[in-house]
């Protein structure tokens, strides 16, 4: 009977005081009625069963304040047994049991001992948690105010430090760490300094190379020119055709040459194939038929890969560097390399004051949200970096793109010098020029739709061939619109024959070029073809209404397929080619280039290293933008985990006797712990995502320019990842001290920086991969939902990782959680954070989750494995996506 009446009494003290006792507060006597004490002891069970109502003997108990903490502002209680002086009456007499200190009686004679973190002061009748404010020895004995210095929890046994970066007077439940923001302020005073430090040294860069070239000036006459190439290459080409499956003609028949010295402008409607002459030329498509030679030399042009420049059409440049640093880096790594420092530097100054970018090379090139160069002086930069190379074959796409006339016609002018000067073979595609910039070509080549010629030969000859044919060109009209007109079949013979299709203008050429004859449009009556369904017919069949429609519909959904399956194919067999050059390298590293010896891996990672850090670390406020989204994701984070925390299992002896509905969470402890653990990763790999994107992703195209012309990958990449180092190393530190400004972390700082710095790695990696993937305009919601997915589902909270382990349905996709950065560093927080608690079923049983202080090197261990394997899975994803576009 005693003991259900004390099974009651339990069940109503767990419920009602419980939550309070935990916080040092004094639980408010119930309200609900309760029986009266008996005024005779009852002998009989009809008279005990009226008193059994556990309501009655809650009144035995009574909470006290525990001896010591009663002068001080948050005193500390805990229940006490019935005791003589609280004169609870029983019949004749009272009721009252003592229990000795360190242990706690549910009832007379029957002392259970307490454990660390818990505070069991004499007479207790059962444990309270060690109150937030105090400390408790370990034998739950006596209690003491937190000192000044420390913070105290519930359930402390050892006060813990404040360090030097909280202010903990005494009875502190919680550090107060708001003197981080003095910490942070003192950081970004030194990288101020530190950037100064740097700006500096760039004045007196800067300095040194006016230096050089007001000497250049002084030396060299007022014409401003370059020193003839060394090597120069005339380029033929025989029957160029390009035929996809099935039997569609891309570019057919086309012969003629490219001669140094010379430019050439290619024109040509759209559809007519002119960056595709240029890629089957430079062997950036595989031709189908054929024949290249250079200078009668029956070979390949990529042979000569590093004697190329290719002038994209878009400014492919760093925004964030100067005309000179740009310049410079260009002929740094693609100049012979035995060529000394000094002669680079004199190239780099001729070729700014040729390019008359004197007053600008100390300016940087600008973008939308930052004002640079003008638009004209980056497109010379734009040629500029190709001239410094020195190379003999320049090749130039839409070089006049987005500029007006009168810059146009600068552009034009400078080719013209450039190849006569130099002794450049300079080919151009170009669109609409004015009249004087498309008379400063020498060549011209046009081209109609299917890749076909329509002329080929001296620009200044052109107007009269097509006048031969029938074309007078209007003297008000621009001769290079007129001629693209008549290659687009807009324009009819002035005189003659009128109904001409562009099939005839080839057929004449044909006949022109073989046998030096001029055909007159008007002898001979001739059917129109429309170019654009002429693709993929065979000659001499006639072609027919229903037959071309059927054919056009069978293609619109075998082409498609047949174009993937084709892509497919040369995609692959360019991916191991380009595996077994990477191979190669490496076995044949010390073997020279009979064309160009460019500086070898290790100086061109210096270079790429000086040239990354120029972009890292010029710019000092996104440097501090980009440190304040790591504290502010860090002060978040622990604003959110400012109460997560671990508070032990009651013990036993209680829960024994808990009501069934609640023993489960009687045998649990309170923790939070790993909740702590996810958010943090969570943050840490949003904002390493974020901030490791940027690296490669927002130069992808700069990178494909710099490979076209023979960088090679590894010495970029690791530039690029080592040049990060200081930035992930600051990151994590920023991050770590902003989230222990509200967290209340019990392991040492050191231990939290080396989790959260390995998970910054890994999280910047993984950005590297990303970036390499996808669109710099995706990566923000790809990343998003990246982090997410690594940081919630695969960080073993939920699912639980031992229901992973186990469950069946988690069978072939186990292996996420074992790649995953997220579990292996919520794991690690959860030990550190754990180790130093003094709860009895830490030290003395399995852990939750399936931890294990065992694992905590493991832990760290994985996550820089996982590390090196993302960053691996993003070096080869740059080198094997966009594979054409890298050549």
């Amino acid at each position: 009977m005693l003991n259900l009446l004390i099974f009651y009494l339990i069940s109503i003290l767990l419920i009602i005081n419980n939550s309070h006792i935990a916080n040092g507060q004094e639980a408010p006597t119930p309200t609900i009625p309760t029986p009266t004490a008996p005024t005779a002891i009852p002998t009989t069970v009809d008279e005990i069963l009226p008193y059994l109502d556990p309501r009655f003997y809650s009144q035995l108990l009574k909470n006290k304040t525990v001896p010591g903490t009663e002068d001080n502002k948050d005193a500390c209680y805990y229940v006490s047994t019935p005791q003589p002086e609280d004169n609870i009456g029983f019949g004749n007499g009272t009721i009252s049991w003592s229990c000795p200190a360190g242990y706690f009686c549910l009832s007379p004679d029957k002392p259970i001992q307490c454990t660390a973190g818990f505070l069991c002061p004499e007479n207790s009748a059962q444990p309270v948690f060690c109150c937030a404010g105090y400390y408790c020895n370990a034998d739950a004995t006596e209690i003491n105010i937190c000192p000044k210095g420390s913070f105290c929890a519930i359930g402390t046994v050892d006060p813990v430090p404040c360090h030097n970066l909280a202010y903990c007077p005494e009875g502190s439940r919680r550090a107060n760490r708001y003197y981080i923001l003095a910490l942070v302020i003192l950081a970004a005073i030194v990288i101020a300094i530190l950037f100064a430090v740097n700006n500096k040294a760039d004045e007196l860069k800067t300095k040194k190379y006016r230096g050089l070239l007001k000497n250049n000036e002084q030396k060299m006459s007022h014409e401003k020119s370059l020193d003839p190439v060394n090597k120069t290459f005339d380029i033929e080409f025989e029957n160029l055709e390009l035929v996809l499956p099935p039997d569609i003609t891309i570019m057919k028949g086309v012969t003629g040459k490219l001669s140094h010295g010379r430019t050439c402008a290619i024109m040509g409607p759209s559809g007519a194939g002119k960056t595709t002459f240029v890629s089957l030329l430079t062997g950036k498509a595989k031709r189908t038929n054929g024949v290249i030679k250079i200078n009668g030399v029956k070979e390949n042009l990529s042979k000569y890969r590093k004697l190329i420049g290719f002038v994209p059409q878009e400014d492919v440049m760093l925004r964030e560097l100067t005309v000179r640093e740009i310049l410079v880096h260009s002929a740094m790594m693609r100049l012979p390399k035995d060529m000394d420092r000094a002669a680079k530097k004199q190239k780099v100054i001729e070729t700014i004051r040729f390019l008359e970018l004197s007053h600008v090379m100390d300016t940087i090139i600008g973008n939308e949200e930052q004002r640079g160069i003008s638009g004209g002086q980056r497109k010379r930069v734009n040629i500029g970096m190709e001239l410094v190379a020195e190379p003999s074959i320049l090749f130039l796409d839409e070089p006049t793109s987005g500029l007006d006339s009168a810059t146009s016609l600068e552009v034009c002018k400078l080719l013209r010098n450039i190849a006569h000067q130099q002794k450049l073979n300079v080919a151009a595609v170009i669109h609409s020029p004015s009249p004087q910039a498309f008379n400063t070509f020498d060549d011209f080549l046009l081209l109609g739709k299917g890749g076909r010629i329509v002329y080929f030969g001296p620009r200044e000859n052109a107007l009269d061939y097509f006048k031969n044919l029938g074309f007078d060109c209007p003297t008000d009209e621009s001769p290079a619109d007129f001629m693209m007109e008549v290659a687009s079949g807009k324009v009819k013979p002035s005189r003659g024959e009128t109904d001409v299709s562009v099939k005839d203008l080839f057929k004449a050429w044909e006949e022109y070029s073989t046998g030096g004859k001029t055909t007159t449009f008007g002898s001979d009556k001739k059917t129109p073809v429309e170019i654009g369904l002429d693709f993929g017919t065979k000659p001499g069949k006639p072609s027919f209404s229903f037959g071309r429609k059927l054919k056009e519909a069978f293609l619109s959904f075998h082409i498609p397929f047949v174009h993937l399956l084709q892509d497919v194919y040369y995609y692959t067999l360019d991916v191991l080619s380009e595996l077994f050059d990477f191979s190669n390298r490496f076995l044949l590293f010390f073997m020279r280039d009979p064309i160009r010896e460019t500086p070898n891996v290790f100086v061109s990672f210096i270079l790429l290293f000086k040239r990354a850090s120029l972009q890292l670390y010029r710019n000092r406020t996104q440097f501090l933008l980009d440190q304040l989204l790591h504290i502010g994701c860090g002060a978040f984070i622990s604003l959110a985990a400012s109460n997560f925390t671990y508070i032990g299992k009651a013990p036993i002896e209680l829960c024994a006797i808990t009501p069934a509905v609640i023993v489960p969470a009687c045998f649990l402890a309170k923790d939070t712990l790993q909740s702590a653990g996810v958010f943090l990763a969570l943050g840490v790999t949003f904002a390493g995502i974020s901030a490791g994107g940027s690296t490669f992703g927002y130069e992808k195209v700069v990178y494909w320019r710099d490979t076209s012309s023979g960088m090679r990958t590894i010495p970029y990449f690791l530039s690029k990842f080592i040049a990060d180092i200081p930035r992930i190393a600051l990151a994590a530190f920023m991050f770590s001290i902003a989230f222990v400004l509200f967290y209340p972390f019990l392991s040492k700082f050191t231990e939290l920086y080396s989790i959260v710095l390995l998970s910054y790695w890994s999280a910047w990696s993984m950005g590297y991969f990303l970036s390499a993937l996808v669109t710099k305009e995706k990566l923000g919601l790809i990343g998003t939902g990246f982090a997410l997915a690594w940081g919630l589902v695969f960080s073993g909270a939920n699912p639980k990782l031992d229901e992973v382990k186990h469950g069946e349905s988690y069978e072939y996709i186990r292996w996420l959680w074992d790649i995953s950065t997220p579990r292996w560093a919520v794991e690690a927080l959860y030990l550190k954070e754990l180790f130093p608690r003094w709860w009895y079923e830490i030290h003395n049983s399995p852990l939750n989750y399936t931890y294990s202080f065992a694992d905590y090197p493991i832990c760290l261990r994985n996550i820089a494995l996982i590390s090196m394997c993302w960053a691996t899975a993003a070096f080869f994803a740059m080198k094997l996506f966009n594979r054409d576009k890298q050549k």
